[in-house]
């Protein structure tokens, strides 16, 4: 009934086993585990000595069939785990190995392509030797690019006046034209490449039939600017372009650019044009210096004759 108390059963209480001696006399006590397994400790040890000195005073055959039924049954699990693990080390040590390979020889590939790309140049620069009639010295250029400069305005040379080397020489590379001497010394010489705010060379059509002069454009430091083309004729897009040999500096026909696009006209009397360089800085290690030159000698004859992409178109 509802709200009635039950009560315990007198004969259900005793059944329920209770209290810590129940514990005790089930062997569930924890000393008295401890107890048993410690005195099994001496037993086993003891055991296994007596086995040792049999397996001891046994034949050498018979010792090394037991170790061998041993190693094919008991041991066989362990030895299988302990394989295992040897040669995941070891196929750990091969990875390691095969990268420190594999690091090393894309090391020695781009070295391979640096040298190739060097062989390259220098092909090119002995081949522009031999076509011409001037006397020519090789040279390492090196950038000396200062502080807040886009590119690179001026160069140094290995070679100097030791060598013949003269101010106001030309530097030419296999595309065309690369600088000018400034400065000679010893064994070195100094000089400004056509990025130079300074750079002024007299220039003209391959066909050389317009003149005018080509500084860098200051705004796109890697494009040149061609002033003072007369205005009655138009040059496409693609002429080429070669130094005149005007001034003194420059002999005639070294390439320099080909004209991409008109930039602005002075009404009835002159054009300017934008040029894209044959020869950047940044790409130039190996170069050429005239010696002995004279400026009024022409030097068409290094370069193989190249037809212009389009020509000039009279108004």
């Amino acid at each position: 009934m509802r709200g009635a108390r039950r009560r315990t059963h007198s004969r259900r209480s005793a059944e329920i086993p209770s209290g810590a001696g129940y514990l005790t006399r089930r062997g569930t006590d924890p000393e008295s585990g401890f107890k048993r397994l410690a005195r099994r400790d001496p037993l086993q040890l003891l055991f296994l000595l007596l086995a040792a000195v049999v397996i001891i005073t046994l034949p050498h055959e018979h010792q090394l069939g037991l170790a061998k039924a041993v190693r094919s049954t008991v041991l066989a699990p362990v030895l299988r785990l302990q394989g295992g693990f040897y040669d995941m080390r070891f196929m750990s040590t091969r990875v390691e190995e095969l990268r420190a390979e594999r690091d090393s020889l894309a090391e020695y590939l781009l070295v391979l392509k640096d040298v190739e790309e060097e062989n390259l140049r220098l092909r090119a620069l002995m081949g522009l030797w031999e076509r011409g009639t001037h006397r020519y010295l090789p040279a390492n250029l090196y950038p000396t690019k200062r502080g807040g400069e886009v590119v690179a305005r001026s160069f140094r040379l290995d070679v100097g006046g030791e060598e013949g080397v003269t101010a106001d020489a030309p530097v030419i590379a296999p595309g065309g034209l690369v600088g000018v001497v400034r400065v000679t010394s010893g064994r070195q010489a100094l000089g400004d490449f056509w990025t130079h705010p300074d750079f002024r060379v007299s220039a003209m059509t391959a066909d050389g039939r317009i003149f005018g002069i080509i500084r860098p454009l200051g705004e796109t430091p890697l494009l040149m600017r061609l002033d003072g083309a007369p205005y009655q004729v138009q040059l496409t897009r693609g002429t080429e372009l070669v130094t005149s040999g005007m001034g003194g500096v420059f002999p005639r026909g070294i390439p320099i650019g080909r004209v991409t696009e008109a930039t602005e006209a002075q009404a009835g009397w002159a054009r300017s044009y934008q040029v894209r360089p044959l020869v950047y800085p940044e790409a130039v290690r190996e170069v050429m210096v005239p010696v002995q030159r004279d400026s009024s000698e022409a030097m068409q004859d290094v370069w193989s004759p190249s037809a212009s992409e389009g020509g000039a178109d009279r108004e």
